[in-house]
C-alpha cells in the first residue's frame, strides 16, 4: 500500500515525512512512501522539498492548483485550501492512492476546535482518520496527540533541513488570532501541555 505525505515546507509535514521514513524502514508492517506539495498562490521553490524527500529514498512530486498565481480578493484561505484538497484527490486518484499523511499536530488540532466552536458554532475538531471521496480516500493525522513543541524539539534533534515556504497570510488570517489566544492561555493557565489535553478530552468524549 501506498502512502502519500504531504510536504508543507514546514517543520511539521518535515518531521513527519522522517518519522514515516524510519519507522518504514524497521517495522515489520512496511507500506510505499510518495512525497508531495501543492504549490498554491504563493509560489515558492520545492526543491529542497524535492532534496529531502530523495535522500530519504522517497520519490516526491509537486502538484499545482487551478488558477495558481491568482490571488481571490476574499477568502484567500479558505479558497487555497479547497484548491488544494481538489489537487490532492486528483493525484491521489491518478496513482491508485488509498490513504494521505498530514503533519497535523495537538496545536492544530486546539486552533481548529476553537475556531469552528466560535465562529462556526460547532463542536468539531480534526479527526486522526477521515475520509474523503466516499471513503475512497482515507486522511490520516499520525501526530495528532503531539504538541508543537515536542515537533520542533524532534526537528531540532534529528538536525532536520528548513524547508520553510512562507506565506504572507499568515500572521494575518484567522487561524492565527486562535493560535495567539492559546498561547495566551497556556502562558497565564500554568497547565502542562493543555493542547494535547483538549486532544484527549475530545476523543474520550466521543467514545
Amino acid at each position: 500500500e501506498t502512502v502519500a505525505i504531504g510536504l508543507s515546507g514546514g517543520i511539521d509535514s518535515t518531521v513527519l515525512l522522517y518519522a514515516m521514513a524510519y519507522i518504514n524502514r524497521y517495522s515489520p508492517v512496511t507500506y510505499d512512501i510518495q512525497a508531495f506539495h501543492v504549490e498554491t498562490f504563493i509560489k515558492g521553490s520545492s526543491e529542497k522539498m524535492k532534496d529531502f524527500a530523495e535522500s530519504l529514498g522517497i520519490p516526491f512530486q509537486t502538484l499545482s492548483i487551478h488558477g495558481q498565481g491568482e490571488v481571490p480578493e476574499k477568502g484567500v484561505c479558505y479558497t487555497c485550501s479547497r484548491l488544494k484538497k481538489g489537487a490532492i484527490i486528483e493525484f491521489a486518484k491518478a496513482n491508485n492512492i488509498r490513504k494521505v499523511a498530514f503533519g497535523h499536530h495537538a496545536d492544530d488540532f486546539a486552533e481548529t476546535f476553537f475556531m469552528n466552536l466560535f465562529e462556526h458554532k460547532r463542536i468539531e475538531g480534526l479527526n486522526p482518520v477521515s475520509h474523503l471521496e466516499k471513503g475512497n480516500l482515507e486522511i490520516i493525522r499520525p501526530m495528532i496527540y503531539l504538541e508543537k513543541k515536542t515537533i520542533i524539539n524532534m526537528h531540532r534533534h534529528f538536525e532536520l533541513p528548513d524547508l520553510e515556504i512562507s506565506c504572507p497570510y499568515e500572521e494575518t488570517n484567522k487561524r492565527q488570532e486562535y493560535r495567539d489566544l492559546l498561547e495566551e492561555f497556556a502562558k497565564t493557565s500554568g497547565l502542562h501541555k493543555p493542547a494535547k489535553r483538549i486532544v484527549e478530552a475530545y476523543f474520550r468524549t466521543e467514545e
